[in-house]
């Protein structure tokens, strides 16, 4: 079983990699400490059954789990998938920071730096109406962020002239295709077909001219 304690190695070393501005390795050691933690929930899920009593009484004790330290074990669980998202962004991969964002959330849906990034991780995939609902919800948590207000009006500006740039273009496709047949050149020694009843016009009018007879 996995714990936390005042020595941990991990948090400040992902921080001056970040610092350093080395996203890469800033990631790795954000990843390092959910992958430590994670697997805290199973750690009885995949023992052999056993008809000992005794050791049923150990298992017993030891899944009873201290809230305290659970609490801390889900406050580093967010802040490091929090952390994540952010080198991701930095490292230009919104996909992933995305998913980060998304699991920070299922630990704590409230939490405005991953609701935030996560708005940031849409606007990078260019998925702007999904990134103003996701500053949406900063605002619905944290009414006075101007940095999600701000956010908001500058997705709507791209969504505005997304929709001009498709109208733009989506008329001139229509114009190319939407062309008039070009008019015949006006030849005037040219005899006009005659499609009179009288035997000198159909002799002058060609067989493709004329409507297609149909059976009764």
């Amino acid at each position: 079983s996995s714990g936390i304690n005042a020595e941990w190695p991990l948090r400040p070393g992902g921080t001056e990699y970040f610092k350093a501005g080395k996203f890469d390795l800033a990631l790795k050691k954000y990843k390092v400490i959910t992958e430590y933690l994670e697997p805290e929930a199973e750690d009885f899920d995949d023992m052999p059954d056993s008809d000992d009593e005794d050791k049923d009484g150990e298992a017993e004790k030891s899944e009873e789990k201290d809230p305290e330290h659970e609490r801390k074990s889900q406050l580093l669980q967010v802040a490091s998938y929090s952390n994540q998202a952010l080198c991701l962004l930095k490292l230009q991969d919104g996909i992933n920071a995305f998913k980060a964002c998304e699991s920070a959330l299922k630990l704590d849906p409230k939490n405005i730096k991953a609701l935030f990034r996560r708005g940031q991780s849409a606007e990078m995939s260019q998925e702007w109406e999904d990134a103003i609902g996701h500053f949406k919800a900063v605002l619905e948590e944290d009414p006075k962020n101007t940095a999600a207000a701000s956010k908001i009006k500058f997705c709507r500006n791209k969504v505005m002239s997304f929709k001009q740039a498709q109208k733009k273009k989506y008329a001139n496709m229509f114009e190319r295709t939407n062309f008039k047949e070009p008019e015949p050149i006006k030849d005037e020694n040219k005899v006009k077909p005659d499609f009179s009843d009288d035997e000198e016009g159909e002799a002058i009018g060609s067989d493709e001219e004329k409507p297609q007879e149909m059976e009764v």
